[in-house]
């Protein structure tokens, strides 16, 4: 399957979609080094390339694009909502779970709080540089991966069916991420690092959110994640569950998923987010955990729900297709889409 999909993207009528892709990738690693990636930024730059395709290419990415859009408008709404309310949140719960499960394992510390010590130890130590380098890259990708495959899935391989999948499992993940985090908001391991227990939180927290990830700052001398963590407002206390472990996961699902290739690079992927995120103080192996379950879960409602009654029935019987949908797919019975057919 993937000497196939090398041999069409090699073909003529199919080598514009790898420029195009090249040129978002080219685009973000450039908005990254000049300012912080923002989600706005990506969409509004795949919406400009979008256009240059014509009324019907631009119409179909509106529509398929839109679960994205609607997360980014209700994680904004949401942005803050607990910490200016700052009645309660889970400080002590989160912390004696990954206690009780882990902390054998760490002479007696839970793994975030071990790692931090270590940190301490070895300032200076280029094992030390090579963790942190390492550990920033890996968060980071969290921010733009997501929508790079999505590009990949919708335009450069022009496959909706994988596409859809892929984006409304993003986006039950994301929406039952948002309710849990409203119902349950959660502290993050930095946060207990520095301030305890105590309730209600204090407002000393504001700016102690990017935690290690300061030192990649200060050893390439950018002021990348202190601004990322001022300026895009995160939610400081949506620690349960952990975007940031089941992201990775679906990714590589659905990557090994398409092309069959590559499980061992694929599997290096999330397992550098998961210890990232340990090491670098931003999440416990349990919200990990919980945040594998919820991607679970995602998936299994779009594979048995969504696809066979929206997708199937909604989307293409009323007409929400592109041109480069045959007709004789457009009277197929419902479920007699193949798979990858766009």
């Amino acid at each position: 399957m993937f000497r196939e999909f090398l041999q069409r993207l090699r073909s003529p009528d199919q080598r514009w979609r790898v420029y195009v892709l090249v040129a978002v990738v080219v685009y973000l690693v450039l908005v990254n080094q000049a300012i912080r990636v923002r989600p706005d930024h990506v969409f509004l730059a795949l919406l400009a390339i979008s256009l240059l395709f014509g009324k019907e290419r631009s119409k179909r990415f509106l529509v398929d694009w839109s679960p994205f859009v609607l997360f980014w408008i209700a994680y904004d709404m949401m942005r803050g909502i607990v910490d200016n309310l700052r009645g309660f949140v889970h400080t002590v719960a989160p912390y004696r779970w990954e206690h009780a499960l882990f902390s054998w394992a760490f002479g007696g510390q839970i793994p975030c709080f071990f790692f931090q010590d270590w940190q301490l130890r070895w300032q200076g130590a280029v094992l030390k540089s090579l963790l942190d380098a390492s550990g920033g890259l890996f968060y980071t990708l969290h921010f733009g991966l997501p929508l790079l495959l999505g590009w990949v899935f919708w335009h450069t391989l022009d496959e909706r069916d994988n596409f859809y999948r892929f984006v409304w499992t993003l986006t039950v993940l994301n929406f039952s991420a948002l309710t849990t985090f409203l119902l349950f908001p959660a502290a993050p391991p930095w946060y207990v690092y520095h301030e305890g227990f105590a309730q209600p939180p204090p407002t000393s927290y504001w700016g102690l959110g990017a935690g290690s990830l300061i030192n990649v700052d200060r050893m390439l001398k950018v002021k990348f994640f202190q601004t990322l963590w001022g300026g895009f407002n995160p939610n400081h206390f949506a620690a349960v569950p952990s975007l940031h472990g089941a992201y990775p996961l679906v990714i590589s699902f659905f990557t090994y998923r398409r092309f069959r290739r590559g499980l061992l690079p694929l599997a290096l992927y999330p397992a550098g987010v998961w210890f990232s995120a340990v090491y670098l103080n931003q999440h416990y192996i349990v919200d990990l955990l919980i945040g594998l379950v919820y991607a679970v879960f995602a998936f299994l409602i779009t594979d048995r729900v969504l696809m066979p009654k929206v997708f199937l029935r909604t989307i293409l019987r009323r007409g929400f297709v592109g041109d480069d949908v045959s007709a004789t797919q457009r009277k197929m019975p419902v479920g007699a889409l193949p798979r990858g057919a766009s």
